[in-house]
């Protein structure tokens, strides 16, 4: 199985969010940045149809186009040149694409950070004044998937009804609890995907397994406001969505199972910047399978609870420890804080005394929860500690503090409260009874 299979098992535990712009723009990265030969390597004029639009078919054009989630399309020479000095801001502040990992802490897969060459090939473009090129250079179009990519599913679990949302609205983050009415105990799965029904409004989504009944109190009827996560401790989830992701398949051998008496609930983050009301209708499809398996996947969280950050506090630290009980083969790493953050660190502690750096954050932002793949799978032995040290500004500096003035924030899952919480999702092997 491939590493980009293995990169979307993780969203077993938390699902990533998104590479489409939205209202808030995320801070400056500080990191320096990989590079790659995109300019050309003698000083022929840079265009758009040979140098611009292949750049943008790669990295901008799943949410930048008609019918998904960007507020506007990056499809043709129009689109692009009209915006030229936006998206050259964009790109050299490192606005967009959206990639917070800080590169040298932990090696991922399906990096979306444009490198240098590429930063300076937009910006020389633009500073030619965005000349058109050869219609001849132009790539053809990028196809997109469009329905069940995966073929008919064996089970599929969707919203009751549909949801609406109000024209010229944003950042709605709207739960959905379902029934999860599948025929026999344990059914182990072997590829699930989300297919959103309005992927104009649909930023990304979010699946969580509620085995103690929380979410039948909390929905009733009409889905229910959920900002910072499900509001209660979920036992994995049923895959995600976001523009670009693809289905999540599980290698052979590798057990994936939906607990007896589970409910699924589906955090929709939506967006409908426009004029018109819209409506939609989000759907889980699950493909099944019966073994044999001798791995199955894992998840080790460390999570911080109960702690405070003073009022108009600069930079406040917590940390959150989680032991690995047994041995994991790590494959992705997840941070997630609410709107005080500004840094993550996300190290393994190895009982050999050793550090492996896992992932770092220097910009946080809650719109950009990125669900970050390793290269290769790291081995963490059992006994490591997963270390998460989350920092926050609860100053009035910080323009996404929810509170003026400032008060003291506590942990909680509501807009006002603040979490620190780090998610390992590896496979570990089976125990034989």
């Amino acid at each position: 199985m491939s590493i980009r299979a293995w990169t979307l098992a993780a969203l077993v535990a938390i699902a990533m969010l998104g590479a489409c712009e939205t209202a808030k723009a995320p801070a400056t990265a500080k990191a320096p940045v990989t590079t790659s030969a995109q300019a050309p390597a003698n000083p022929e004029a840079v265009t758009f149809t040979k140098h611009i639009a292949p750049l943008l078919q790669r990295h901008c054009q799943e949410c930048h186009r008609p019918e998904s989630v960007a507020p506007f399309s990056l499809l043709t020479y129009d689109d692009v040149a009209s915006r030229r000095s936006k998206i050259r801001k964009a790109v050299t502040t490192r606005k967009m694409p959206p990639w917070k990992a800080v590169p040298g802490y932990g090696e991922f897969a399906d990096v979306r950070r444009l490198s240098d060459d590429d930063v300076a090939l937009i910006t020389r473009w633009v500073g030619d004044g965005a000349p058109e090129g050869d219609p001849r250079d132009l790539p053809p179009p990028r196809t997109f998937r469009t329905g069940w990519a995966l073929g008919r599913p064996g089970a599929v679990l969707a919203m009751t009804k549909p949801f609406t949302i109000p024209a010229r609205t944003r950042d709605i983050y709207r739960c959905f609890a379902i029934p999860i009415t599948i025929p026999g105990e344990w059914r182990f799965i072997r590829a699930s995907e989300v297919l959103p029904g309005n992927r104009k409004v649909v930023h990304h989504v979010q699946t969580f397994l509620d085995v103690m009944g929380r979410s039948v109190e909390l929905d009733r009827g009409d889905g229910y406001t959920c900002f910072g996560g499900p509001k209660f401790e979920s036992q994995g989830g049923l895959g995600g969505w976001a523009p670009g992701l693809q289905p999540l398949e599980i290698p052979s051998g590798v057990a994936w199972g939906i607990p007896p008496g589970a409910r699924l609930v589906m955090q929709v983050h939506y967006n409908n910047p426009g004029d018109t009301v819209e409506t939609d209708l989000t759907r889980v499809g699950l493909h099944f399978t019966s073994g044999p398996f001798d791995r199955r996947l894992n998840r080790v969280r460390a999570s911080a609870w109960s702690f405070s950050i003073p009022a108009g506090a600069p930079r406040s630290s917590v940390v959150a420890r989680a032991v690995v009980p047994e041995e994991l083969l790590a494959l992705s790493v997840h941070a997630h804080m609410h709107l005080l953050g500004r840094e993550m660190h996300v190290t393994a502690r190895l009982p050999d005394g050793t550090k492996q750096p896992l992932l770092r954050i220097d910009d946080w932002d809650f719109e950009w929860q990125l669900l970050y793949s390793f290269k290769r799978p790291l081995a963490l032995p059992s006994g490591t500690v997963v270390e998460a040290e989350c920092v926050y500004d609860n100053s009035s500096d910080n323009p996404n503090n929810p509170s003026s003035p400032p008060r003291v924030v506590t942990s909680g899952f509501e807009t006002t409260d603040e979490m620190c919480q780090a998610s390992v999702l590896g496979t570990s092997g089976l125990t034989r009874r």
